[in-house]
């Protein structure tokens, strides 16, 4: 029992820090990345009006951005519905609880 509690303060709880810290980067990097690339699509449009591509590769780009955000938002609400859906039984303090390891990583 000691050595799942162990794995939550240690390795595995590092492995989530990680994955956190990369999920945080990656949610403001890539908006970031592709606001910058729109601007430069947009920049182009003007000295070359003719094309007609730009206004689909601005809307492909914005959903992009937003589900790239939301990544680390959607994976915690699962984590969330996971816990919900398992109840009480692993809430005891007794058995390995992967949900509470999950939140505790980011503290």
């Amino acid at each position: 029992m000691y050595m799942l509690v162990d794995l939550c303060s240690g390795g595995l709880g590092t492995v989530f820090k990680m994955i956190k810290i990369g999920l945080n980067v990656i949610r403001f990097v890539v908006p970031i990345g592709l606001i910058v690339m729109t601007v430069i699509d947009v920049s182009k449009n003007v000295f070359n009006p003719d094309e007609k591509d730009t206004m689909k590769k601005i809307g492909t780009r914005l959903i992009a951005a937003i589900i790239v955000f939301l990544v680390p938002t959607i994976v915690n609400l699962l984590f969330k519905v996971i816990e919900v859906g398992v109840g009480d039984d692993y809430k005891n303090g007794d058995t390995f609880n992967i949900f509470e390891c999950w939140e505790s990583a980011g503290n």
